[in-house]
């Protein structure tokens, strides 16, 4: 990615676009509207939903490049040439491997990174989404904190598992907690641990519906997500989302 996509926090913002076109069934021309609801004095809702939008996640991007408006026409444009890349791939398995690379040119059959991944989970949910990580961050966090609660605000259900208390998730969690407060419902957010008893969890695990999950190596850190470590992990489907949530399930605090 052009370094001019990142953020001061290091976090992709290409990857934040390129979760509001992943489903457009032309994301060029998607990208184009986008481009003109966002630089427009106010948000047109009709017209994000002639587009294909979801106007609360617009209303994402119209909050997060205020000011910076320069800078999103070639975000835009940057977002639906990544997804358009993705779908260059095809994948018939249940399952496509995710991948945080350190400002590297994206390997011949990798369709995913982690933070457009986690996203597009968040985008997609109509119910439930169930977050779990040893570590996380303000950078991390914020990463995908409009969109989580937008995703509250449609009444997606939305659990945060931490194994472990840290300062940086403290902080982190009440910035969240804040957002949600202002943009979100707060009465769909809540906040789970482990019990006393609970196995070191170092599972990092994003659940969307029951129907999908990243499982892999990042944690929600600006780090993580930000490619400046180099993770691994899978986007899984179908019945094995299932078997996740129980092993989430199996130690949680009651």
């Amino acid at each position: 990615m052009a370094s001019s996509t990142l953020g001061r926090d290091g976090v992709d913002h290409a990857e934040l676009v390129g979760g509001v076109l992943v489903d457009c069934a032309d994301p060029r021309a998607s990208a184009g509207d986008l481009t003109r609801i966002l630089m427009a004095p106010q948000l047109d809702r009709a017209a994000a939903i002639q587009a294909g939008l979801e106007p609360e996640l617009v209303e994402v991007l119209r909050s997060r490049f205020a000011d910076d408006r320069e800078r999103i026409p070639a975000l835009c444009q940057e977002a639906a040439a990544w997804v358009l890349g993705r779908r260059s791939v095809a994948s018939v398995e249940p399952w496509d491997l995710v991948a945080s690379l350190p400002r590297t040119e994206i390997p011949e059959g990798l369709r995913r990174t982690t933070g457009e991944t986690l996203i597009q989970l968040v985008v997609q949910a109509t119910r439930t989404l169930r977050l779990a990580a040893p570590f996380i961050d303000q950078p991390g966090l914020s990463f995908m904190a409009e969109a989580l609660a937008s995703a509250t605000t449609r009444g997606v259900r939305l659990e945060i598992l931490l194994p472990t208390r840290s300062t940086h998730a403290d902080d982190a969690l009440n910035d969240l907690t804040a957002t949600i407060a202002a943009e979100g419902r707060s009465a769909n957010f809540s906040v789970s641990r482990l019990r006393e008893d609970a196995p070191w969890a170092h599972l990092k695990v994003l659940t969307s519906d029951s129907e999908a999950a990243y499982i892999g190596s990042a944690n929600v850190t600006g780090a993580g997500i930000g490619s400046r470590n180099l993770e691994l992990g899978v986007l899984v489907r179908g019945e094995p989302v299932l078997v996740v949530e129980r092993v989430l399930d199996t130690y949680r605090r009651l």
